[in-house]
C-alpha cells in the first residue's frame, strides 16, 4: 500500500484553494488538481505492507496534533516538476514536532522511512508552463486540528485517494478523536488528480 500522512482541508479552505488554482491556471496553463484531492502532505510513507497497517494506526492513535493555524500567503513554482503550489510563511513548531514524532516512532517499529525535507505546501497545478506573475494573493487562513492517513492507489488515469484514518483534537467528549474509515464510508472515494471536469 502506498501511504502518506496529510492535512486535509475542510470545504471552505478547499474551495478557496481551488479558486487560487483556477486563477493561476488562466496564466500558467497546466492541469488544475481536483478540489477533492487538495491537501498538504505531512509525511510520505511510501509502500507499506498491509499487515503493518495496525501498527501504523496504533501509532497515530497515540500521536495527536495540537490545533493550529496556517496562513497561506504566496504561490510558488517548481520549474523542474512544473508544479504551481500554495505556501505558508510561518509553520507552527507543534506541526513540525508532531511530524517528527510520527516518523521517528514509525522508524522505531522497523519501518523504512524515506528521507525527506518538510516544505509545507498545497499543490495546485501540474504541468504548468510558468510561474505566476503575481505570487501574493489575498491571504487564506486554515484552522487545522488534525491529520489523516491516505492510501494512494495507482491507476492508468493517475493516483486515486482513499482515507484510511483520521485523528482530530477535541473531536470527542474525552478529548482527541481517532477514527478508522472503511473504504465504503471514505469521504474521498476514488478521487483522483486530473483536470477540472
Amino acid at each position: 500500500m502506498r501511504l502518506f500522512l496529510a492535512l486535509w482541508p475542510g470545504p471552505g479552505v478547499r474551495a478557496q484553494l481551488h479558486d487560487w488554482a483556477r486563477s493561476a491556471h488562466e496564466e500558467c496553463g497546466g492541469r488544475v488538481l481536483r478540489a477533492q484531492t487538495l491537501h498538504l502532505t505531512l509525511a510520505f510513507l511510501d509502500e507499506v505492507d498491509p499487515a503493518r497497517l495496525p501498527v501504523l494506526l496504533a501509532l497515530m492513535q497515540r500521536t495527536p496534533l495540537e490545533a493550529f493555524t496556517l496562513t497561506f500567503d504566496h504561490l510558488g513554482y517548481w520549474s523542474d516538476r512544473k508544479i504551481v503550489w500554495a505556501g505558508a510563511q510561518g509553520v507552527p513548531d507543534s506541526l513540525v514536532a508532531t511530524r517528527n514524532t510520527l516518523l521517528s516512532q514509525w522508524r522505531a517499529t522497523g519501518a523504512r522511512v524515506v528521507t525527506q525535507s518538510f516544505r509545507p505546501h498545497v499543490s495546485l497545478l501540474r504541468h504548468a508552463r510558468r510561474a505566476p506573475t503575481d505570487p501574493y494573493p489575498h491571504p487564506l487562513v486554515w484552522h487545522c486540528d488534525g491529520y489523516v492517513l491516505v492510501h494512494s492507489v495507482r491507476t492508468p488515469r493517475g493516483p486515486h485517494y482513499r482515507l484510511l484514518a483520521e485523528h482530530h483534537s477535541g473531536r470527542t467528549e474525552g478529548g482527541e478523536g481517532f477514527f478508522e474509515t472503511s473504504s465504503e464510508k471514505s469521504p474521498m472515494p476514488a478521487t483522483q488528480y486530473g483536470i477540472v471536469g
